[in-house]
């Protein structure tokens, strides 16, 4: 397994590297001045052109790039072209409450989704798969900025139970924290679960038709140990592998929810960037993004190993 995880990582370096040229080249395509936007009304020529030098954005493209890639290599992911802020303590913050937004969704999609594929395959064709497969449906259809907008309505202006928008760290107590995390995750979490249930009933229908399982029931095993100690365990690989990608797609930034919601995180921090063609912050962002997501990947071919024995690195 280290010889495999020490290819991976080699393999993954050009990958990132890949990530920092289209980067840095597309932030620079975004249409306009940054310069522009940071003076405003008062826009004179010569502040303009020395704030501009200052910020290295009168650079060649190539050139600004390189200087860019050796900060990052140092482990500096440069300022703010709005704050003058190292980005590196802000983002690294931010990260930490888009992770808990993102755990928080993963695991109600988890808890939801697989009891719910496994329902419906264990019935399948009766009413409760037909439910089942049409509230999957329905959850995979309905727009993130929809739902969020409607559980708003429903649960904070209508019931007041949860408040509509905000961020309170869990330092404040847990409950305030659970109560600001229940719907912003409800919102991401719904639709994940959506997946994951019409994955885990085609995995589980895919696995209770093999050889090994009409064997197990010859034996007259019980119906809880095929369907849990044999089935699940074999139709573990296609599960895992779309709750790691949605994982490594909400740790990425979940954008329209944290909008919604308020809730600072990194995918609320990119739009405001991209608002004020803050493009340091922009590639600091599609860094992390492209960190997240290789590592998350790395995870789950790791974990392959540990639900199937017949899975082998080599």
């Amino acid at each position: 397994m280290l010889s495999y995880l020490a290819r991976r990582l080699l393999t993954i370096v050009p990958v990132l590297l890949g990530i920092t040229v289209i980067a840095y080249f597309l932030t620079r395509t975004i249409p306009g001045d940054a310069v522009a936007i940071l003076l405003g009304t008062q826009n004179d020529p010569v502040v303009a052109a020395q704030l501009r030098h200052n910020l290295h954005l009168d650079q060649p493209v190539i050139l600004g790039y390189f200087d860019w890639l050796s900060q990052v290599l140092r482990g500096h992911l440069g300022q703010s072209i709005r704050s003058g802020a190292d980005i590196g303590p802000d983002l690294v913050q931010r990260f930490a409450r888009s992770a808990q937004l993102s755990l928080a969704a993963i695991l109600l999609a988890v808890v939801v989704g697989i009891p719910a594929g496994i329902a419906a395959a264990v019935r399948r064709n009766r009413w409760p798969d037909q439910l089942i497969s049409v509230a999957a449906l329905l959850g995979i259809s309905t727009p993130d900025f929809w739902l969020g907008t409607i559980l708003v309505l429903v649960f904070s202006l209508q019931l007041q139970w949860l408040p509509p928008a905000g961020y309170v760290p869990p330092s404040s107590g847990v409950l305030p924290f659970l109560k600001v995390l229940l719907l912003p995750a409800l919102t991401l979490g719904l639709q994940i679960a959506s997946i994951i249930t019409r994955f885990t009933r085609a995995a589980m229908l895919d696995v209770l038709t093999q050889d090994y399982v009409r064997t197990a029931r010859a034996k007259g095993q019980t119906q809880h140990r095929i369907f849990y100690g044999h089935a699940l365990k074999n139709a573990a690989i296609p599960i895992l592998t779309v709750i790691g990608l949605n994982f490594g797609f909400l740790l990425g930034g979940t954008v329209i929810v944290e909008t919604i919601f308020s809730w600072p995180g990194v995918g609320n921090l990119v739009l405001t960037a991209i608002n004020q063609r803050d493009y340091p912050v922009v590639q600091a962002c599609v860094m992390l993004f492209a960190i997240t997501f290789t590592l998350i990947n790395l995870a789950i071919d790791l974990l392959y190993g540990l639900v199937d024995p017949r899975v082998r690195y080599s």
